[in-house]
């Protein structure tokens, strides 16, 4: 990308030129936002040029306009600046072959704390958008951050094989992919000949992980070129965050290069993500503890619902910390920290006794839904726990017959916790079994699975892991799979729930393979029962 700069003295106009990969021209224009300005703007637009400038404030002496033509080369882009100087209007609209100007507006801008003017993603010089993220996390107070490096998989080989031209207009699609996939406050730039980095506000390790892993599926299965079809592009990402596994922005950055290149190094197609530093560690340990002794750690329920008749049949709760300036971490910012730090079990305890309450008071409403709790290997560690919160949990049974159904509590444990002892598991679980809690496998079919529990385990749900139904789009043997899994489970009476449904496509899926529940972003994102005493603005991941 070649760059070259006219500086003038403020209030005066200055202008960047940057070329991207297909030599088009990008202006970003700094000029006094005067009537004469706006309206040249809009006298070109009534003489018939399609122009739609969104003009960016970009300091207090005057605004910018940002612009972007497919046809207007480098000469003629700066004929039009000087032209428009000439005019005093400051219009770059016209130049190059006096052909019919078409210009588009690049990207729109929306003010928050963790936004600000900047050049679009695919054409943002590095140096600029490193100093660009350093400003905005400057002002953000330390709130956590992601980082995510995507690399294009054989960028070179596709060079040699489509030609150079082909190779910048698939660059070109890629970040339009990339971009298409990202949640709002996100951040993206050229970072490399064959790279984007990207930015994401309020997002934590885990969650950068999921979305790193659904940008790669987006981009796999997206179209490419005037053909409309796929090219067989995949990427591989590393992924970092602040402060769990980076003290810094260069750290992170640092962070996310190695874990892209330990990704390359496993192959194609691959997200790792960094691992948290000690420093991270004992920060958020801190959080945690804090949150605990506080009473800050709540639980966010998201519904589950009946495919068929897309009604919400029970509920789940998911840990959340609300950070004492209002601010909610999702448990993919805080788990691994509370995990190292043998915090998980306490976490449990809380959440399980919110859980108790809600189903006392949602019985007495006649509210029929089951209740979902997660329950970690380190709280069936706690076996006499168990058995107290089983005791103290025994009255919501009394009320679940009361309103005609079961007890409305279901426990729920990973298939990979269950499998390192089945008899010790259901041992600590026995005392919330009797008073009729029932049994939920958790990502069922992501680890070394073995059928012969479900023979001799009391178990009433299995959760169908989310990555099985993303290869079912594709794979046949994946939708094999499936059909196999709810074959054996309608058989064992047993319900089946596809997890992490985001769109329509994934329940189509579920539901055509007869899976009973679903839940997912899709159908709807935990939320808080009852809202802090200061408003939450962000929350994590599952």
């Amino acid at each position: 990308m070649a760059l070259m700069t006219n500086h003038g003295r403020r209030p005066k106009p200055s202008a960047i030129w940057a070329l991207d990969a297909r030599e088009r021209p990008l202006l970003k224009v700094h000029q006094p936002l005067t009537p004469v300005f706006a309206g040249a703007l809009a006298a070109l637009a009534g003489l018939g040029f399609a122009l739609a400038a969104h003009i960016t404030r970009m300091g207090a002496d005057g605004a910018g306009a940002l612009l972007e033509t497919p046809w207007v080369n480098l000469l003629g882009a700066k004929i039009a600046f000087w032209y428009g100087l000439a005019m005093q209007s400051g219009a770059v609209v016209i130049g190059g072959s006096l052909a019919a100007w078409r210009w588009r507006v690049v990207r729109r801008r929306v003010g928050s704390r963790f936004e600000g003017d900047t050049l679009p993603a695919a054409h943002a010089p590095r140096a600029t958008f490193l100093r660009t993220l350093e400003r905005i996390i400057a002002g953000a107070d330390d709130r956590p951050y992601s980082l995510v490096l995507f690399d294009i998989d054989g960028f070179r080989i596709l060079n040699d094989r489509h030609g150079a031209e082909a190779a910048d207009a698939l660059l070109a699609d890629v970040g339009r992919q990339l971009a298409s996939a990202l949640p709002h406050g996100a951040r993206m730039a050229r970072f490399g000949s064959d790279e984007y980095l990207v930015f994401v506000p309020d997002m934590g390790i885990g969650e950068a992980f999921l979305l790193a892993r659904a940008a790669l599926d987006r981009v796999a299965r997206g179209p490419f070129g005037s053909s409309g079809r796929p090219l067989g592009v995949t990427l591989t990402a590393g992924t970092a965050a602040f402060p769990e596994t980076s003290h810094s922005l260069r750290d992170a950055i640092s962070q996310a290069t190695s874990a892209l290149q330990e990704a390359k190094d496993r192959g194609r197609d691959t997200v790792i993500a960094a691992r948290p530093n000690k420093i991270g560690l004992c920060r958020l340990g801190a959080e945690v503890e804090s949150a605990l002794s506080d009473r800050r750690v709540y639980a966010a329920y998201q519904p589950i619902v009946n495919l068929q008749t897309g009604q919400p049949v029970a509920e789940e709760g998911l840990a959340r910390i609300v950070l004492p300036h209002g601010q909610v971490l999702g448990a993919d910012q805080f788990m691994g920290a509370a995990t190292d730090l043998r915090l998980v079990s306490r976490i449990d305890q809380a959440l399980i006794e919110q859980a108790f309450e809600r189903c006392r008071v949602q019985s007495l409403r006649g509210d029929r839904r089951l209740r979902f709790i997660n329950v970690s290997a380190a709280l069936l560690q706690e076996r006499q726990l168990l058995a107290h919160m089983a005791s103290a949990f025994s009255g919501c049974g009394v009320l679940g017959e009361l309103t005609g159904n079961r007890n409305p509590l279901v426990v729920e444990i990973t298939e990979r916790e269950l499998l390192r002892d089945p008899a010790a598991a259901l041992h600590a679980l026995q005392p919330l079994l009797d008073i009729g809690a029932r049994l939920a496998i958790d990502d069922f079919g992501s680890g070394y699975s073995s059928f012969l529990y479900l023979t001799t385990l009391p178990i009433s749900f299995l959760k169908i892991e989310m990555e099985l139904l993303k290869a079912a789009r594709t794979s046949e043997r994946a939708r094999s799979i499936l059909k196999g899994i709810q074959g054996i489970a309608r058989d064992l009476n047993i319900l089946t729930i596809a997890e992490g449904i985001e769109d329509e496509e994934l329940a189509g899926i579920a539901r055509d393979h007869g899976v009973d529940w679903a839940q997912g972003f899709y159908f709807g994102r935990p939320a808080l029962e009852t809202a802090p005493a200061r408003m939450p603005i962000a929350s994590g991941g599952e």
